[in-house]
């Protein structure tokens, strides 16, 4: 159901959007769409983190969903090489007419599977300090904030040393207890 006003949103489950989504894991042609996406979707010009490269060795960890032909939403994330318990996600969007239909939950909910069937116990993600509504989401679906180099407005922030992204949040989920 969508609500009249200057942006469009979904707010309430809708049986029929959500049947019409394709899931699918990512091929390398979809760096080009999600990069268009990151630069439209999100606060922070952050594009310049999309390379070619992450689909073609972690697409099968890497979830695209589309709505009639068009992207909606994505997870980028794989298998930690230095950490054998853990899965990663480098990032995850969900367009803005797209939300409150409960796809970012979705995504996370299958790369936790495919990480739990891949032997991982726990799965990582990080935010830029910066975004209130991400580590919102990423605490309402049961990440905990790991300690960081300061606690800023009650967030646990790592501070950015070399000068490229920002500072961030680093959050964590025991996939043994998580109800993903």
């Amino acid at each position: 159901m969508r609500r009249s006003g200057a942006r469009c949103r979904v707010m309430t489950t809708d049986a029929a959007a959500l049947a019409r989504l394709r899931w699918r894991t990512a091929e390398p042609a979809d760096a080009i769409a999600v990069a268009r996406a990151v630069d439209e979707w999100w606060e922070r010009r952050l594009n310049h983190c999309v390379q070619p490269q992450l689909f073609e060795h972690f697409g099968d960890s890497t979830f695209i969903v589309e709505d009639e032909g068009e992207l909606v939403a994505f997870l980028v994330g794989w298998l930690s090489q230095r950490y054998p318990d853990a899965g990663y996600v480098h990032f995850m969007g969900v367009r803005s007419d797209h939300r409150r239909l409960g796809l970012g939950r979705e995504l996370y909910r299958r790369f936790a599977a495919l990480a739990r069937e891949r032997g991982r116990t726990r799965i990582m993600a990080e935010t830029g300090a910066f975004n209130t509504r991400s580590i919102a989401f990423h605490r309402s679906i049961g990440f905990t904030i790991e300690p960081g180099d300061e606690v800023v407005d009650g967030v646990a922030i790592h501070h950015d040393r070399i000068g490229i992204g920002g500072d961030y949040v680093v959050f964590s989920m025991d996939l043994r207890d998580a109800a993903l």
